[in-house]
């Protein structure tokens, strides 16, 4: 989790990570976010965390390599929670650049298997680092 909410000029953002390390230097990271009702940290895993309220605008996930792997259970849970229009945004920084083309199709097959639609796809620069991104949003 970086430290992005002063950048956040208007609305909310709240972090969600499994890691008490990575929650604790978010918080020092982003502690006057934190203090003005701007950012929120949750520590804990993504499909067992139950939000009620508002959905999100927008979801991003930078390295999460469940998105790959297996994310059938979290997609499910991610989709009541993206407001209409709402959008995910995943982000992969791959060991390899000739492991962007193998995650790019592991993450498309995925999506659309939970009833997502992709949007848009980003590679790039390569071959240092190798990035790709994937802006997705409920089918219908």
């Amino acid at each position: 989790m970086a430290g992005i909410t002063p950048l956040l000029i208007d609305g909310h953002i709240t972090g969600l990570d499994r890691s008490d390390s990575a929650i604790s230097a978010a918080e020092e990271r982003n502690r006057a976010a934190i203090a003005a009702g701007k950012a929120a940290l949750v520590q804990g895993a993504f499909a067992d965390w139950k939000r009620a309220g508002s959905a999100f605008d927008k979801v991003f996930a930078i390295n999460v390599n469940l998105f790959w792997l297996e994310a059938m259970r979290e997609l499910a849970v991610l989709k009541p929670l993206l407001a209409p229009g709402g959008r995910l945004f995943l982000f992969f920084e791959p060991p390899t650049a000739g492991q962007v083309e193998t995650i790019r199709r592991a993450v498309e097959v995925r999506l659309k298997a939970a009833g997502y639609v992709v949007e848009e796809v980003m590679t790039g620069p390569a071959p240092s680092p190798p990035l790709v991104g994937i802006v997705a949003r409920p089918a219908g």
